[in-house]
């Protein structure tokens, strides 16, 4: 039994979140980043002047749980806060230039990590394995224990 739960996909989803995690945070050093500010940069990247709550609804996290990541990444210089033109007590965010250029530069380090992820697999089962992925995640969304839980996740996309 112990083998058996030293194996199991849980504890492997585990271990490979975590060493994804450290490698991210290696191949992001350059920029000063860590992986949940990566994202934030390809949120707004995509969608553009948007506020705290809602970067954090794109995310997936609660808006106080970005505020800190946000006024680093500000002070990085790669976001910038105005007031919304309709609503002053709204403050939108988006990328400066500065952000919008680190972009290219976190795709680069993405395609890396997927690289070493994917060495030794030929092209049919990383397929097979993205497809997987995917039926395990919905197959999660899908589950009683998350009824009420957001569902909707971000599309995923091939670099």
């Amino acid at each position: 039994m112990q083998n058996e739960m030293k194996y199991s996909a849980s504890i492997v989803f585990q271990q490979i979140l975590h060493l994804m995690g450290q490698k991210s945070m290696q191949l992001l050093k350059q920029y000063g980043l860590k992986p949940g500010q990566a994202g934030i940069l390809f949120t707004l990247d995509e969608y553009e002047n948007l506020s705290q709550k809602e970067i954090a609804k794109k995310i997936g996290v609660t808006p106080p749980s970005i505020t800190v990541a946000l006024k680093k990444m500000e002070a990085q210089g790669y976001i910038k806060r105005v007031s919304d033109e309709n609503d002053m007590r709204i403050i939108r965010i988006s990328n400066t230039d500065k952000g919008r250029e680190c972009i290219s530069g976190i795709k680069s380090v993405m395609i890396s990590l997927e690289e070493i992820m994917y060495g030794g697999m030929l092209p049919e089962e990383i397929l097979l394995f993205r497809r997987l992925l995917l039926q395990i995640q919905q197959n999660l969304l899908n589950s009683k224990e998350m009824a009420g839980i957001k569902k909707e996740m971000p599309p995923c996309e091939e670099f």
